[in-house]
């Protein structure tokens, strides 16, 4: 019989360090990691009635918000079981493209490399688990995509109309199907009286109507819109916009700039190596406009005005992803496609495990967790900072003693959530000894602040905080 010299105890050991390493170094980190701003806000809304979701939000449209709701109500607030709302919707994309797959490449084990490359991708895995509308943005995107090709017009419409819904930026998918088939059918224009019968025209005029309102909407909430956390664009960010897209890069760690810039030029010479096929090349080409039109117009106008997040532009990866396949397909002796797609994918695994510590959301949760373990029944949690508010909301055992602390009186900023916050949740000024406030950081950290003589009504004084 044989013996473990390490004795029976040492495999828990062993399971306990595996656990702690997949938490920590794999894809799984993002599932169970403290929440952030976005995500705590979309818990915060998503627990209102829909009435109150449906009349508060100014710029978020409203369906994955009452996905979330009904979600949570079975389900719960938690970390996992908000995510998991959204990793559903990524695995049903995941569906879409293992059926879509199957047509385009039948029983060549391509069928089953390209679904495998989607799910992987770091760029699409990592937002598969925000508590975001990001996962559900991906299945709508796929599943208008694969109905455009499949010419299946209701479907289409269903898809881009709910993906709109989703995120406002998915009206770049029926934008580029538009694009893509006015580009493949010239000869309906010498005809114009034709156009109205085409159902491709009759679906998109009409996915296009029943964005109206919610542009109405937006054009009405739009006097807020001056001020912006969006981030200027650079010559370098053009240069490492492809990769990025691809990995889910934005800057952090900051030394792979140069390497996204590499994995561009890599990508641009296989989507052109994607176009070789002459009977795959209309579809290819439908993903190179998705691509490549969504990029150009954000891009261009944020050398104006700041419009470009990579996480908004999701469908450029859904694409980028489906040419790197078609690339791999369109190399014709089968040892290289091999080797080609094997380089690929291992690359990807390699990446995926990692790059996930890289850009780890600070642990708010074992934070909050320390005050509240440490706070008296009077002791108040203030927020130094709207970017750290809602965290701490999320996580503080008693919502009703959270504030934030917001001495200058400053508005709320509209674009950090501001369409969910009181002027009964701020405050200007430390709570008087013997009561204390534990004073929130962005940085991850928390003092303990109080006032040593009672406020004046004004709220000037001299706090001491310890």
């Amino acid at each position: 019989m044989y013996c473990c010299p390490f004795g029976i105890s040492y495999f828990p050991y062993v399971g306990y360090a595996m656990l702690h390493w997949l938490l920590t170094y794999s894809p799984l980190l993002y599932l169970t990691q403290s929440v952030w701003r976005d995500e705590a806000y979309s818990v915060l809304v998503a627990v209102r009635p829909v009435s109150t979701i449906l009349g508060r939000l100014s710029f978020e449209p409203p369906v994955y918000y009452i996905l979330l709701h009904v979600w949570m109500r079975i389900f719960g607030t938690g970390e996992i079981a908000a995510r998991s709302l959204s990793f559903l919707g990524f695995s049903l994309a995941t569906v879409v493209v293992i059926y879509w797959a199957e047509k385009l490449y039948k029983h060549h084990w391509l069928s089953w490399f390209l679904p495998l490359l989607f799910f992987l991708n770091p760029m699409l895995l990592y937002y598969a688990f925000e508590i975001r509308s990001y996962g559900w943005y991906i299945f709508f995107t796929v599943l208008a995509l694969s109905a455009y090709a499949e010419r299946k017009w209701l479907l289409l419409i269903l898809a881009s109309v709910l993906g709109f819904y989703t995120h406002t930026y998915m009206l770049f998918v029926p934008f580029v199907i538009g694009v893509h088939w006015t580009a493949s059918h010239p000869g309906h224009f010498r005809h114009p009286a034709r156009l109205p019968g085409d159902r491709a025209v009759r679906s998109l005029a009409l996915i296009f109507l029943c964005m109206i309102p919610w542009f109405v909407k937006i054009a009405r909430d739009a006097t807020v819109l001056g001020k912006s956390w969006y981030f200027p664009v650079s010559l370098g960010l053009v240069k490492s916009v492809l990769g990025n897209m691809f990995t889910g890069y934005e800057g952090t760690p900051w030394y792979l700039w140069r390497y996204t810039a590499l994995l561009s030029l890599v990508l641009l010479v296989l989507f052109v190596l994607a176009l070789r096929k002459k009977s795959a090349r209309s579809l290819n080409g439908l993903f190179l406009l998705m691509v490549f039109l969504p990029l150009t117009i954000v891009i261009g106008i944020s050398f104006l005005k700041p419009l470009f997040v990579n996480r908004y532009l999701i469908p450029v990866t859904v694409a980028e992803v489906f040419l790197v396949a078609a690339a791999i397909a369109s190399v014709k002796k089968g040892p290289a496609q091999v080797l080609l797609a094997g380089i690929l994918l291992l690359s990807v695994i390699g990446f995926d495990f990692w790059y996930p510590d890289k850009h780890a959301k600070p642990d708010i949760r074992e934070t909050i967790s320390q005050v509240n373990a440490l706070k008296e029944p009077a002791d108040l949690v203030y927020a130094d900072s709207p970017l750290i508010f809602f965290e701490t909301l999320y996580y503080s055992t008693n919502k009703n003693e959270v504030f934030l602390y917001n001495p200058q009186h400053s508005p709320f900023p509209w674009y950090v959530g501001g369409d969910i916050v009181r002027p009964s949740q701020m405050e200007d000024r430390l709570p008087a000894y013997p009561v204390r406030a534990f004073l929130v950081h962005t940085d991850g950290t928390y003092s303990i602040a109080y006032s040593t003589v009672t406020p004046p009504p004004s709220g000037a004084g001299a706090p001491a905080q310890r």
